[in-house]
């Protein structure tokens, strides 16, 4: 994806649910589901009516999109906003969006690839919160059915740190099944409970410096050495020492990895 000319290395892991003391964790200042189609009015890839079911207790959130029938044709969308006006760390910052899915639970089916989208978020919930562009795609995650809850972690680090390097201190996020997905490969949930912030998505901002090898506040020519002596190439191992440097989490470290090396280098002089 693309921000202000830059490719964002983004990726995508199974993790545990610990959160770490030293991180900021942010739940959504507000959030909602986009429907189109069904009773909702005709399908055309906008919402016809509003559904902010999320501020609800209970809800059980359906990513869906229905492509089988023309009559049935229908989608469902989740968004999700975080207020980063109390970050106060300086940039570059690390940052991770934190969820979990389950599969539909239907068979057969095919796994549902949900694409998890950036957007520019308002906070004001409104149905342009829906049709404003996204800034790009920052990872696509893969349900299977009867999938059992999995927590998943995506690396959105550099969109985080350009959005704030703007000034702009909110951001988005949205969940849809991908428009290019088979017509077997329709739907997922994720569980919220507007009681319980924790069951939804948490974007963990922490204040180590992304590729900061020396572990020195900054991302300088030292860093660059150890980045070089890291590098193990597409499909690779990278040792525990090297993790650092493995921006789009495929546990190697590579071209992929030095083109966000080099974003992240750029927020220092040098």
């Amino acid at each position: 994806m693309q921000v202000a000319g830059l490719l964002l290395v983004v990726g995508t892991l199974p993790v545990s649910n610990v959160i770490a003391a030293a991180d900021q964790v942010f739940s959504p200042g507000a959030d909602g589901t986009l429907v189109d189609g069904l009773p909702y009015g005709p399908f055309d890839g906008n919402a016809d009516a509003w559904d902010w079911s999320f501020n609800q207790s209970n809800y059980d959130g359906r990513i869906t999109l229905s492509n089988e029938v023309v009559e049935s044709r229908f989608e469902s969308r989740v968004v999700w906003e975080y207020d980063l006006s109390a970050l106060s760390t300086a940039l570059p910052v690390t940052a991770e969006l934190r969820f979990t899915l389950r599969g539909a639970p239907r068979f057969p089916a095919q796994a549902a690839p949900v694409s998890v989208y950036a957007y520019p978020a308002d906070l004001l919930e409104t149905p342009e919160d829906f049709s404003s562009p996204p800034i790009g795609l920052v990872g696509i995650v893969y349900i299977e059915p009867y999938q059992a809850p999995t927590t998943y972690t995506l690396s959105v680090g550099a969109v985080v740190n350009d959005t704030l390097h703007q000034g702009v201190k909110r951001i988005g996020f949205r969940f849809q099944i991908d428009p290019d997905a088979p017509p077997g490969a329709n739907q997922a949930f994720l569980d919220a409970l507007d009681s319980d912030k924790l069951t939804k998505p948490q974007l963990i901002i922490n204040a180590a410096v992304p590729g900061d090898g020396d572990q020195d506040q900054d991302v300088d020519s030292v860093d660059f050495a150890l980045f070089t002596a890291c590098m193990t190439g597409p499909g690779g191992i990278a040792t525990p020492a090297c993790m650092v440097f493995d921006f789009d989490l495929d546990a190697d470290v590579d071209l992929l990895d030095l083109q966000a090396f080099l974003y992240y280098w750029s927020f220092f002089p040098h």
